[in-house]
């Protein structure tokens, strides 16, 4: 029998009390506790204020300037609204954009302004790439960037964007941008190209595009770039992309959302309570490289949350 929240469609309470309105494939491929943390914890506009980094910024910045090549409806976040490409831009104007963002980066700390120095001058060997490779697919008009997509999970939707689509098929585009060898004896580095996928798609992106897959119909098709090539996965190369192997992929989503589904109930909305039996892992390579502030406060919330 349907629970009154079933008949209603309505959202249980303790999502609403803790702000949860949906997940993402983002939120899903997290751990629970840096998740809880990032959306039970903080506001949109403090996630928006995490450590971020050059590689982060280009691999954004690149795949904007594509969707103004090739996209003919553009969204627009400052107004929630889709608006008419109707002047494409130019692959040279393309080159002169992103020499613009990369000279008003601001890096974030030194590490960061290191990597940024090393790696700038090989972005428009990456845009080149990331360009032929959304060329290559010869997408039909009209191409939209960002649709919005989602599925409903047991309580709420599961929602993201496209990076680009067309009545049959979508692009999701993924940079390997560079990164720095060891220092050499005299302290400088150079720069480490990051090869591109041989067999498979990393896992967490066919993730992504299989949940973009059953809410959209269309076939997928994820594009991967660097500064030397580009490679495009579809399911006629790799097994990620098949039937079968995206239906296991949103399997997999729908059980990292019903263990987010069972901490938000069993919390009943309150924030303490949602952390109170996770444990973070710390020594995490990456996970918690969010800045030195926010990460000491992810401690303190727990270390409070846990007492």
């Amino acid at each position: 029998m349907k629970n009154l929240d079933e008949i209603l469609e309505t959202t249980p309470q303790a999502f609403a009390d803790l702000g949860i309105d949906h997940y993402s494939p983002t939120q899903l491929n997290c751990s629970l506790a840096l998740w809880a943390y990032r959306y039970g914890v903080l506001t949109s506009a403090e996630r928006s204020k995490l450590k971020y980094n050059f590689k982060m910024y280009l691999g954004t910045t690149i795949g904007d300037i594509c969707q103004l090549n090739f996209c003919d409806e553009l969204f627009a976040y400052d107004t929630g609204e889709y608006t008419q490409n109707k002047k494409k831009t130019s692959q040279q104007e393309g080159y002169d954009m992103l020499g613009m963002a990369i000279e008003k980066y601001d890096p974030w700390d030194d590490k960061d302004k290191e990597l940024y120095l090393v790696i700038k001058d090989y972005a428009a060997d990456m845009y080149k790439n990331a360009y032929q490779g959304w060329k290559s697919l010869s997408m039909t008009a009209p191409v939209v960037a960002e649709n919005t997509v989602k599925l409903k999970f047991d309580y709420i939707y599961c929602e993201g964007r496209t990076d680009g689509e067309d009545k049959l098929k979508f692009l999701e585009q993924k940079m390997k941008c560079p990164s720095l060898n060891r220092p050499k004896k005299d302290g400088t580095r150079t720069k480490k190209t990051m090869p591109l996928p041989i067999d498979e798609p990393q896992l967490s992106h066919a993730r992504q595009t299989a949940f973009y897959h059953f809410a959209t119909g269309k076939r997928p098709f994820i594009l991967y770039a660097n500064e030397k090539e580009y490679k495009i996965f579809d399911s006629s190369n790799c097994q990620s992309l098949t039937k079968e192997g995206m239906e296991e992929h949103l399997e997999h989503y729908k059980r990292m959302a019903k263990m987010r589904d069972r901490l938000i109930m069993k919390s009943k909305g309150s924030v303490s309570d949602l952390l109170r039996d996770l444990d973070p892992d710390w020594e995490h390579n990456f996970e918690w490289d969010i800045g030195e502030d926010a990460a000491e406060h992810a401690k303190q919330v727990y270390r409070e949350a846990q007492q």
